[in-house]
């Protein structure tokens, strides 16, 4: 029950932190995904370690493992219009594209800029 408690908090709270960002809510699945994903792993490293009751234990370790990395996912995300950057949208340059010789063999390449 306190597991779930957890979850639910922690759901809103990265789901906030992404928002703040201007991403979307939906970065708060990535905790609950990786809080199961790693109380799984931990259970089964547990229980081939035959660790009795303390594989329970280990599967908390690793699920907590897993909710702070996804905190820190979540925490380093770039703000969305950051993004737009790399387009060229703030450099005014536009989108970088090598200069080199056109390859005349090749039927894909793409037009030269003049």
């Amino acid at each position: 029950m306190l597991e779930i408690i957890f979850l639910v908090r922690f759901v809103r709270h990265l789901s906030k932190l992404a928002k703040s960002k201007g991403r979307s809510g939906g970065w708060g699945g990535l905790g609950v995904a990786l809080w199961l994903g790693g109380e799984i792993t931990g259970l089964i490293v547990g229980g081939l370690a035959d660790a009795g009751a303390g594989a329970y234990l280990l599967a908390l370790l690793f699920a907590a493992f897993g909710a702070t990395t996804a905190h820190f996912i979540v925490k380093s995300l770039r703000p969305a219009d950051e993004l737009m950057a790399y387009q060229g949208g703030m450099s005014g340059e536009g989108v970088f594209a090598p200069q080199g010789p056109p390859d005349l063999a090749n039927p894909y390449a793409p037009p030269r800029a003049r």
